[in-house]
Formats: C-alpha cells, structure tokens, sequence
C-alpha cells in the first residue's frame, strides 16, 4: 500500500542544521550518516567551481563525481517550466492556455472548471488539482508508483474530476498538475515531453546528459533507501513532475544559464520563467515557472528540491551573489535542501540562552488552533497542561516556551514563532527558522484531541509488523512521537486519539494497535482510502500492557 504522501517544508523544525564553511563540508559530515551511497556536491561561488563525493559510489570506478548520472526528481519541474516559458517565447501556446482548448475532443469535462485551467496555473501549483490523481492509487507499484501511469488513464482522470471549490487557488504543490503540463507541451511541440525538454531546453544549454535515461556510458549511482538498494523510478504520462536523469556538471550548467541568461539562447524564455507568477506561504516567498523564489540570508533564491525513491537532490541558484549549489544523494534518507541550509552563515540565537517567561493560563488559551499553510501544509497548536506544543504536518510536536507575550522559542530546535493579532485575536502564525520566515492563516478548524503522552508510554507500540504478512511496516519513536514507515516510503508520525488508535496528520490513514488475551500488543491494522490492511507484528510481542 501507498501513502503518497505529501513532500513538506525545506524548514525542519525536528532537526538543527550544524554549520558549515563549503557545501562539499556540509555533504562530508551528512555521509557519515550512511550505511551505503554518497553524497554528490557542485558549488559556484562567483568564479569558483569546485564538485566532490562523500560516502562511497563504487559503481562510479574513475569517473569524476560530476559526470556519475542520478534520479533528480523534483528537479524536473525547472526543466518544465522553463520548457513552458519557451513555449510561450515560440508561440506554441500561451500562459493563458486551458486545458479545454488543448484537449478539445479528446475530454468530456464533469466540471468546466477542470477544462479552465490554464497552463500558468500548472507551473505555479495554483491549479487546484490534488497532488496525484485519486486514479494513481490502484494498482501503483510500492518500488515504482508513477511507471503505469498513462495517457489513458490522465485523461480518464480529467473527464471525471471536480474542483473543491472556484479558482483563484493558492499555490499547492501537485505533482499532477506539473506532469500534466509537460503532457500538454508536449503534444503543443508534436513529439514527446522528454523530445522536447531535451531539444528546445537541455541542448541549447550544453545539458548533454541530462535526459529521462542519459548516455549509457556514464555510470549511474545505485539507489537505496537506507541500508537496503531499490529500484530506479519510471514515469509514463506524468514525466513531467519528475522523471529526469541528471549530472552535478550538467546541474551546475543549468544554474550558471540562470546567473546570465543573456549568455544563452534561453535569454527571453530565462525572464519569462524566473519571475514571480504566485505566492506561496508554505515556502516563505514566491514561485516563478516551476522554480520557487524565496530568500537565502536576505538575497533572492531559485530553488528546488528532488526525491525519488532511492535519490534526493536539492539545486540553488543566488543571482546576486552568483552562487549555485547542487546536491545529489543516491539514498532517500538525507536530505539535499539540509546540506544547503548548512551553508548559512547566518547564527541563529542558541536556545539555552533564551530566557523564558510565565504566561497566564488564560493567555495560553489563545494560541491552539490549526495555522494553514497551504491545502497539505499547516501548523497545529496544542495546548496541554498549561503547555503549549506545535507541530508542522509531519513532523513531531514540540514544547513552545514563551519569551513574550504571543513571542515563542523552541529549546529543541533553533525557530521561533510568533502569533500575530488583528484587533486583538490571534489571527495567523510566522516561525522564524535559519534566517527564513514563513506566516500560516489561522483557520476555524479546531485542533485536533491529540494525547500527546511521555515517548516511555509509546515505547509499547515500537517494532515491526508486516501488512497482508507481506510488506514491512516498523513504528519507530522520536521525540516522543511514534513514526511509522512502510518499506520504500518515509517514516511519518501517527498521533494519539484514543486507545491504540493513531492518525496521520500528513494523509488520511490511521492504525489501530490490535492486543492479544494477555494485553500485549501483537499486530496492526492499516486504514486508508476505505481498505483495511492488517499487519501482525513480525516478532513475538514483549510489550507491557498500557493503562
């Protein structure tokens, strides 16, 4: 079973990120933490170009670490977008084009809404569409979810979807709509998404190994999902959002093009795609043709994130101080966007200096509710036993401690958070985080009756348990919070609302913790999308009955 579930914030509020003078430093003390693969790095700071590998790459044998191909993920969608903006330039079509006008005949539209969609809309997830069609669950391979998914069933998808709600939309990430429009741009050139990208973007820039599957020469690194080695990812109708093969060479071209676009044939396509198009509060900026716009130590920042399953990868560009990072991991289990934060040289204000002060029980009362950041992204506020504890969507809960009136600091992590009021009522939330800001609307939505209990209480439930007898599924604890991770996917918290009964707050699922006659935990049951999947617990149970 998939939980596709939602990709969140580069900001993490469950880890400090340790400083680092390079980016090549930052991706060293990050390798340390593999069992297996390597950590890739490209970095351009003004004239200077410097590429290295930490961890191990054997596959590679003698080829620099630039020219060793990885699954790029989310990357592709720079590349999409850009092929959008050339598009436009060649008058292919317009921003403005609808779905209705390029799928004339071949869709019968439930909701005209769907047919009134334009491209524009695509490249800045303003769309309204879901992060994958509700059709790409069934039948989806664990190892490979977007391989089987074709045009039949793309277009099946279209002639039966519905808004949730009237446009404008605000920007919310969606896979989908991104493999769509290079679906759509692609029969606009008459050839194929990949023919495209390749011919009018990839070529001109001097990309000749970035590709859906690069010169065969060059060595791919092996992907893996912490100790165990998986399977590459395919993409059919949806290659769009995230099906390209790159190098760190051809990566650090890319963001050399976007530092002088003048110095390109892209020039006209560059300006159309690197200005803001939308907002977008999840990630504390803007979002231009597929790139996110936000800042970096006060400079204006392109930026995208990439993660496959068994690769990630995170691509920086900082025009005015002409810098460009890029990081490529064959392993799931690090992230690229936290090698590049650690590149800051902005210091954070150390916790254990902060100086705590006591707020009234009825002032607390002000704070809980659930803060949006976007239809998949929120901040919920909890307030226990004259504690107050906020989590973002899949991540643990973390104590708020007061420094002021509607002013909060986290002791686990280096953020802090302010409430802000319009009229005296607490009206939306701003974390401050690694020199960034990001503010969440609070919404009537009242939070959920989380328990949020001592991590000795949930020890019990630790341990692995196998859905269908078949497919690994272990309940791990960190800070005080269970995570729960299938084989393949990553690890997401489930949260306490009544005996052994746990929600997901990142997708709609939950699990309920089954007992044997002696009260000892001895299996699970998966529920999701209304299946019921048991799993028992792979080892003889020695968990403690809880009261």
């Amino acid at each position: 079973m998939k939980l596709f579930a939602c990709a969140l914030l580069g900001i993490l509020l469950a880890a400090n990120t340790a400083h680092a003078r390079t980016l090549a430093e930052a991706a060293g003390k990050m390798a340390k933490q593999l069992k297996v693969g390597c950590v890739v790095t490209g970095e351009r700071v003004g004239g200077d170009v410097k590429c290295a590998l930490s961890g191990t790459a054997p596959e590679a044998g003698s080829t620099p670490p630039e020219k060793v191909v990885f699954e790029i993920g989310s990357i592709t969608k720079v590349f999409t977008g850009l092929l959008l903006a050339q598009a436009v330039v060649e008058k292919k079509v317009a921003l403005e084009t609808t779905l209705g006008s390029l799928l004339a005949g071949q869709v019968k539209w439930a909701d005209p809404r769907i047919a009134a969609i334009t491209l524009e809309q695509l490249a800045t997830h303003t769309s309204g569409l879901p992060r994958i069609p509700d059709n790409a669950v069934a039948g989806a391979k664990e190892e490979d979810p977007y391989a089987d998914y074709d045009e039949k069933l793309l277009l099946s998808y279209l002639s039966t979807a519905k808004l949730d709600g009237d446009s404008p939309f605000s920007c919310s990430y969606s896979n989908l709509g991104m493999g769509l429009l290079g679906y759509l741009l692609g029969g606009a050139y008459q050839m194929t998404w990949e023919q495209a990208v390749v011919e009018k973007i990839c070529l001109p820039l001097g990309l000749n190994d970035t590709a859906v599957n690069p010169d065969a020469k060059l060595p791919r690194a092996t992907p893996h999902d912490g100790d165990k080695e998986v399977k590459p990812w395919h993409c059919a109708a949806l290659a769009g959002c995230g099906a390209l093969r790159s190098t760190a060479a051809d990566l650090m071209k890319l963001g050399a093009a976007m530092l002088q676009p003048d110095k390109t044939p892209l020039l006209e396509a560059f300006a159309l795609a690197l200005k803001p198009h939308a907002d977008t509060p999840a990630y504390g900026g803007e979002i231009g043709l597929g790139v996110f716009i936000s800042q970096f130590e006060g400079e204006e920042t392109l930026h995208h994130d990439g993660s496959t399953g068994g690769y990630c990868s995170g691509f920086q560009v900082i025009p005015a101080k002409a810098v460009v990072r890029v990081v490529l991991i064959n392993n799931s289990s690090l992230s690229g966007s936290v090698a590049i934060a650690a590149t800051s040289e902005a210091k954070p204000v150390d916790p254990a200096k902060q100086k705590e002060v006591t707020l009234s029980e009825e002032m607390l009362k002000q704070y809980p509710g659930v803060y949006v950041l976007d239809r998949e992204s929120r901040f919920t506020v909890l307030l226990r036993d004259g504690r107050l504890y906020a989590n973002l969507t899949g991540q643990p809960f973390l104590r708020a401690f007061a420094k002021a009136p509607d002013r909060f600091f986290y002791k686990a992590v280096a953020a802090e958070i302010a409430f802000n009021r319009h009229e005296g009522e607490v009206q939306s939330l701003t974390l401050f985080q690694n020199g960034n800001e990001i503010t969440a609307r609070r919404s009537s939505t009242p939070p959920p009756e989380y328990k949020l209990r001592p991590g000795r209480e949930l020890q019990p439930y630790v341990g692995e348990y196998a859905l269908m007898g078949l497919t690994p599924l272990k309940v791990t604890m960190q800070a005080s919070t269970l995570f729960a991770q299938i084989e393949g996917q990553s690890a997401l918290p489930v949260f306490e609302t009544s005996a052994d009964y746990f929600e997901y707050d990142a997708v709609k699922a939950a699990l309920i913790f089954t007992r044997d006659d002696k009260q000892q935990i001895n299996g699970l049951t998966l529920l999701q999308n209304g299946l019921t999947v048991p799993a028992p617990r792979v080892k003889s149970p020695t968990s403690a009955p809880t009261k």
